[in-house]
Parts: C-alpha cells; sequence; structure tokens
C-alpha cells in the first residue's frame, strides 16, 4: 500500500516535522557560520540520550549562533552546553546559563571595542602582535569580559579597570596575553563581590611588581589559600600583598608566601597569635 503525502503527515504529526525543520535550520546555519559540524552531532546524539526535544536542542543551540551571527566569540557557549548536557542539567536551567552568556558576550563589545581603538592599546598591538593574533586578542577579550559581567561584575567596574590598564607603564611591561590573564582573573579575587575597584588596583600592582601571565593565574587560587590555611581576613591578605609589592619581593615569593598562609599577618584580636596578646585584650 503507498503512502500519500496526507496519509504520511497522520502517521508524523506536523509538530515532530517542525521541530526537525527549526532544528535542521538552525543546524545548517551554524555549519555555514563554521560551527564544527562534529561537535554539533555530538550535540545532537547526547541531547537526545537525555530525552531533549528538536524544539528544546533549537533553543539550546541558538545562543551559540547568534553570537556566531554577529562574529562574536561561541566557542564558550559550545562548552557550556556540552558541560550541561553531560551532566544532563535539565534543559531551562542551561537554556537560562546559555542565554546569560551570551547577552553578557554581547554586552561585553561596549567595552572590548572602544578601549582596543585607544592610542596606547594601538601602539602595544602594533608592537608585539600580528594582524591575525590581534583578532584572536579580541576574541580572547570578548570571553574575558563576558565572563566578568556573568560572574556579577558591573559594566562600570570592568571598564574602570580596562581603563587602569590603558597606561603606559602598564602597556610597556605586558603583552596581548596577560592582558586577557589580568580580566579573567578579575571576577574570581576573593575581594572582587564586594571591592572590585581594590581588586583592580592589586591586578595593576601586582603587573608593575613583575607579575606575568602565569603568575597571575594562581593569584586567586593562592589568595583563597592565605584565607583557608592562615585564617587572614582578605584586608590583611591584601595588605600584605602590597606591602611585599613595595620592597620588591618577587612574584614568586609572595605566591609562596600566600599558599603557606603567612602573607597578611595575623588576624587582628586573635589570642596567642603572632603579635597578638595572649589574653587577646590589647593590653600586650
Amino acid at each position: 500500500m503507498k503512502l500519500t503525502l496526507f496519509s504520511f503527515l497522520l502517521i508524523f504529526p506536523a509538530s515532530i516535522s517542525a521541530q526537525q525543520t527549526s532544528l535542521s535550520i538552525l543546524t545548517q546555519k551554524a555549519s555555514e557560520l563554521g560551527i564544527d559540524e562534529s561537535h554539533i552531532t555530538r550535540l545532537q546524539e547526547r541531547a537526545k540520550a537525555n530525552g531533549i526535544s528538536g524544539d528544546q536542542l533549537a533553543e539550546i543551540l541558538e545562543p551559540a549562533v547568534t553570537l556566531a551571527e554577529g562574529d562574536l566569540p561561541f566557542d564558550m557557549i559550545l562548552e557550556k552546553t556540552s558541560e550541561g548536557l553531560a551532566k544532563k542539567v535539565p534543559s531551562h536551567v542551561l537554556l537560562n546559563v546559555l542565554q546569560g552568556l551570551q547577552e553578557a558576550t554581547q554586552q561585553s563589545v561596549n567595552i572590548v571595542d572602544p578601549w582596543m581603538q585607544k592610542s596606547g592599546v594601538q601602539n602595544m598591538l602594533e608592537r608585539t602582535e600580528s594582524e591575525e593574533s590581534v583578532q584572536q586578542f579580541r576574541n580572547n577579550l570578548l570571553k574575558s569580559t563576558g565572563r566578568a559581567l556573568n560572574q556579577g561584575l558591573t559594566e562600570q567596574s570592568v571598564t574602570d579597570f580596562m581603563n587602569e590598564l590603558n597606561n603606559d607603564e602598564i602597556l610597556s611591561k605586558i603583552n596581548a596575553n596577560e592582558i586577557v590573564t589580568s580580566l579573567t582573573i578579575l571576577p574570581d579575587l576573593p575581594t572582587s563581590s564586594d571591592n572590585p575597584e581594590l581588586s583592580g588596583k592589586l591586578i595593576i600592582q601586582s603587573i608593575k611588581g613583575g607579575f606575568k601571565s602565569a603568575d597571575l593565574q594562581k593569584l586567586p587560587s593562592a589568595m583563597q589559600m592565605a584565607q583557608s590555611r592562615g585564617q587572614l581576613p582578605v584586608g590583611n591578605i591584601v595588605n600584605g600583598i602590597f606591602q611585599q609589592l613595595e620592597i620588591g619581593a618577587p612574584a614568586t615569593n609572595i605566591l609562596q608566601g600566600l599558599f603557606d598562609g603567612k602573607i597578611g599577618g595575623p588576624p587582628a584580636g586573635v589570642p596567642g597569635r603572632p603579635g597578638n596578646p595572649i589574653d587577646g585584650s590589647g593590653n600586650g
């Protein structure tokens, strides 16, 4: 018995056909925009295994496609998608995360592009970077800025920090990779949630003191270790780092001191700690 088009549609409801069409259009567009087809296929297979419908997957993929359409970095969206599907995160939760990251990345253009046009930055790039790497530098900045905004930092606080980096003394000491690292660690410092300005100042002073990219990458975890191991308030830790930088201590020494919980001095008023009275009275 031959299946007519009418009987075919009775067997396969229009909703399923629409899902397939919506998803197929989006995956085709993704491929045209340079998103790796094998990556999309793996996401489709994982979504199917998780019971995610074609419509839901199309929504999940849309933030990456939207960024690609705007010539904005989308790889972190795909990474987060893959991670979410692997962990079987509910589709509506994953979609909220991806849309938030998409919006933050789009917002980061307002910070990054004007900053890159500043004369000091342009001079640094002409001196140290190839034309191809400048485009990669922009993408990396957009990703780091988007991540910072997505983690709760305001556009103003990130802009202020970027403007602090636009300084001849700073730009003469660092390269594009170290600028990206500086921005990447900004939301991770334990001072950033309450005082992002202090975090920015700490990063700037660390760069002036000779911190390179690898040193900067260790700074958030080193400060967290100082808090944990040394039971030190974050304010003491920051003051201790500033003091060490002021006397010209090498980055490796400062970081090791933080990991050992020894930079920042004892917490105020803890009886028996070095520098504090045994009874905690402050009377010696």
